[in-house]
């Protein structure tokens, strides 16, 4: 019956795990996540903090400006604002442009004008303002420019008709602007150095435009070797890296992208659009609706341009709609799930019940179990008796042992002050002589033995004594020690100065004065030699000499 007991049980923890184990699955759908994933998500996770970086150079910049009075310092500190907003607010970047054209005006500089102008042609078109780029565009003529402003015009003319041959219906119109595109791409090389950003950039495009992946593939890494990392051209360098890949490397690349916009406090971006299209196509449905609905679209809107909102809301109700109807599929499954889980609740009862019949068989052999632990336990009293006496001999061991250190301890002392003793007397006497007393007495001191065999008489004494105490003290000692550095008596000696120090120590005496006054050494001297040795100990210098009293 115990056996059958423990089948019912085992079958009860094999139902249980199932219904847990199934809840979990179906309520915790996890999806793979390679370490560049991570990456961008912890990166994500700080974009407040780095919106604050960009925020507080901002703020530095406008106290700078608020502090000027010269025109040309107020129009060039206004423009460093304008290109730092340039990829963050669409509105702080025209709104600094046009107060600069306005200066410029004001102040009657008609290249500062134009310079602004061409600005303004880029932000207009990037933001998706075509008509109002053009206009601007359209009321200048490469005569009227300056020389020293052709080549700010030329990348506005090429800018405006790159971005916007993509958004004409009709043919014609796309192979003009496309026209245009390459003859200001040809006049930008003509006057741009050589294996600069810009070059490669419009090498880069060249390559594109011939459909020679392999050649943009190699413009586009030049030019993020002309970057630092993680700025905002190194992001749009990697953007275009990404685009002559597909695949992984593409992901990665598009990743890398993302990662150096939201550190440069990008609003208006590509890249993490990009991510959240293929994650979206590869079902990654939580995290590309993440990405599209807490961040891309958010930071459009704060950017407040045309072109990246209209964008993003060509996909985004897709996104939307696939993740509300997961989350539907798993409410579902869930629900499956708990009618399950209710049948299978519905088969314990029904196991519950069988068990409960078999009690009354379990009951008497539970009472033969209980005259088995009664005598069981009436021979652990017995144990723990024989278990108290033993502790109680134990007790009386140690004791005798405490007795038999303090007696040595006692003895040690006699022996020491005898010596004293004896050496204060020989002054006596031989003070005595000098002052004219008996030869005799001069005759007498100068037979007893020497001081210094008294003291070596009591070492040896000593010696003989604690070693015959303990006898393994010397080998335990040295095990104490790190290697190479045991202490080993020379000659007749049975210890050394430091192994009696140590001696001493064991036996409970460690207060250096004590042990200097007992052995005839200075204070200086043992605390000497106990510095050296506790250097030399193979674990904790601190705890070396609780380590020597615990010598057995």
């Amino acid at each position: 019956m115990l056996v059958y007991y423990a089948a019912m049980k085992n079958i009860i923890h094999l139902l249980s795990a199932l219904i847990l184990g199934a809840i979990t699955i179906f309520s915790c759908e996890k999806t793979q996540e390679n370490a560049i994933l991570k990456l961008l998500d912890d990166t994500l996770e700080m974009k407040d903090t780095y919106n604050g970086y960009f925020t507080r150079r901002i703020a530095v910049l406008e106290d700078v400006l608020e502090e000027q009075a010269d025109p040309e310092q107020i129009y060039n500190i206004r423009k460093r604002m304008a290109i730092a907003y340039r990829t963050h607010s669409f509105d702080a970047t025209l709104s600094c442009l046009l107060q600069n054209r306005e200066l410029a005006v004001n102040t009657g500089q008609r290249s500062k004008v134009m310079e602004t102008d061409f600005i303004l042609v880029e932000v207009y078109t990037m933001a998706g303002y075509h008509v109002e780029a053009g206009d601007i565009l359209n009321s200048y003529s490469v005569d009227q420019v300056p020389h020293e402003l052709l080549k700010s015009y030329y990348q506005a003319a090429h800018c405006f008709y790159g971005e916007t041959m993509a958004y004409t219906s009709s043919d014609d119109v796309y192979a003009e602007k496309g026209a245009k595109r390459d003859h200001f791409r040809s006049v930008l090389l003509e006057i741009t150095p050589e294996e600069t950003l810009d070059w490669y950039d419009l090498k880069r495009e060249e390559s594109e435009s011939a459909q020679n992946i392999l050649k943009a593939r190699e413009y586009a890494y030049k030019m993020m070797g002309c970057t630092e990392v993680n700025t905002p051209e190194y992001a749009r360098a990697s953007y275009f890296y990404a685009n002559t890949f597909d695949g992984p490397e593409r992901e990665e690349w598009l990743i890398r992208s993302a990662i150096a916009d939201i550190m440069c406090a990008t609003n208006d971006y590509a890249s993490l659009n990009e991510i959240s299209r293929i994650l979206f196509e590869r079902g990654d449905i939580d995290r590309a609706f993440r990405y599209v609905a807490d961040h891309c679209m958010a930071d459009a809107l704060a950017y407040n341009g045309k072109l990246r909102a209209w964008q993003i809301s060509k996909f985004f109700p897709e996104i939307e709609q696939a993740y509300q109807d997961k989350h539907l599929r798993q409410t579902k499954r869930m629900a499956m799930m708990m009618g399950v889980a209710i049948a299978l609740l519905a088969l314990l009862l029904f196991l519950l019940l069988l068990i409960y019949k078999r009690q009354q068989i379990l009951d008497s052999m539970r009472h033969k179990l209980q005259e088995s632990y009664l005598q069981i336990d009436e021979r652990n009293r017995d144990l723990t008796a024989i278990n108290n006496r033993l502790l109680a001999l134990n007790s009386q061991m140690q004791e005798a042992d405490k007795v038999k250190q303090e007696y040595i301890a006692l003895f040690l002392g006699i022996l020491s002050e005898n010596i004293s003793k004896t050496r204060q007397y020989r002054h006596h006497v031989l003070k005595a002589i000098r002052q004219g007393n008996t030869k005799v007495l001069e005759q007498e001191i100068e037979l007893l033995p020497s001081m210094d065999d008294d003291i070596q008489e009591f070492y040896k004494m000593f010696d003989e004594t604690f070693v015959n105490l303990y006898p393994d003290f010397v080998d335990k000692f040295n095990e104490l020690l790190a290697d190479g550095a045991a202490i080993v008596p020379k000659g007749d000696d049975i210890l050394t100065p430091e192994l009696r120090i140590f001696a001493l120590i064991k036996l409970g005496i460690t207060d250096s004065s004590k042990i200097a006054s007992l052995l005839h050494y200075s204070a200086n001297t043992i605390y000497n030699y106990r510095a050296k040795i506790k250097n030399k100990a193979r674990g904790s210098r601190s705890e070396f000499e609780e380590a020597v009293r615990n010598i057995e």
